[in-house]
């Protein structure tokens, strides 16, 4: 089975999100997508703005659960794989840790242009390029395409949401209502 992999904090989900899962699972090959919470990442550790990874994860479960039709019937799980790993969170282990426990599945990462900008900063990121497909969909601000030649990852030409949690949590802090975001 062929697993994709969306990490994340999800601080909150948003539309920009499952937009991303929807394409991935209608346009790639892929048999099922997971959104692993990532309880605690290590260029977030301290993070104020973070919300309780407990109540993180009955937000995305509840949402997932409410918002199942997007997939078209494709499985889309929460994991909480992370949770019982070392923290903060390293996206090695975790692969690592899922590639012997599940050795019969292979596992796709999903990831932003951002992220795969910075990529060189990660916990093993050369191995995790080698051992691993990884799917980039395109960010404002990023030479997406540029990127994926970069590091011989896969572009997603999927559509561009120009939504963050970041920008989400701010447009909440200021009093906006950010609820045609909110999944």
């Amino acid at each position: 089975m062929i697993c994709a992999l969306y990490f994340g904090s999800f601080n909150p989900l948003h539309t920009g999100h499952i937009t991303i899962a929807a394409y991935v699972l209608q346009h790639c090959n892929i048999d099922e997508l997971r959104f692993v919470l990532t309880p605690e990442n290590p260029f977030k550790s301290g993070d104020s703005s973070l919300a309780d990874e407990k109540k993180r994860l009955e937000r995305l479960t509840r949402s997932i659960e409410r918002f199942k039709s997007e997939f078209r019937g494709k499985p889309v799980k929460v994991s909480t794989v992370e949770f019982g790993m070392p923290k903060p969170n390293y996206t090695y282990n975790t692969l690592e840790y899922l590639r012997k426990s599940e050795p019969d599945n292979e596992f796709v990462i999903v990831m932003g242009a951002d992220n795969i900008s910075k990529i060189e900063r990660w916990y093993k990121w050369q191995d995790i390029l080698k051992r691993y497909k990884v799917l980039v969909y395109p960010r404002k601000g990023f030479d997406t395409k540029a990127l994926c030649n970069k590091y011989g990852v896969t572009f997603l030409d999927a559509p561009l949401c120009d939504i963050s949690s970041t920008m989400i949590r701010k447009m909440a802090e200021a009093g906006e209502d950010v609820n045609e975001f909110l999944y």
